[in-house]
């Protein structure tokens, strides 16, 4: 069985979906993305802010299955930040067989679709 969670960050939120052979059984949207993190300065308090919508995936999970340790992040912006802060948090109260954390960055995802409608990330000079 192939399981894992994927994260998928946006400006404004943060979708996290645990997936079993290529199907997500459980989604969960959380209203903290990049833009909270940086007016929080990504300090610790961000980390843990961002950290809540995952560990509120998991207590889901965990009622039907063991928790996955495999999680793929894919975000436009921060995603060492990001990938730390995930690995960094504790998930002791859910079994793991021991096994850490791990996080792949699966590239940038510059156009995060929301409904209908697409938000595109722009940089530019003014």
């Amino acid at each position: 069985m192939n399981n894992h969670l994927v994260i998928r960050v946006g400006d404004r939120e943060t979708k996290v979906e645990y997936v079993v052979d290529d199907h997500a059984l459980v989604s969960h949207v959380h209203p903290f993305g990049l833009r909270h993190i940086e007016a929080e300065g990504m300090n610790t308090v961000a980390g843990s802010k961002f950290v809540d919508g995952i560990m509120y995936t998991l207590e889901f999970v965990s009622l039907h299955d063991r928790v996955p340790t495999h999680f793929k992040l894919i975000t436009p912006r921060y995603a060492s930040w990001i990938g730390e802060a995930i690995e960094r948090a504790s998930y002791t109260q859910f079994y793991t067989k021991g096994a850490p954390v791990s996080v792949t960055l699966i590239g940038t995802d510059p156009s995060l679709g929301y409904a209908r409608h697409t938000q595109t990330i722009f940089s530019f000079k003014v």
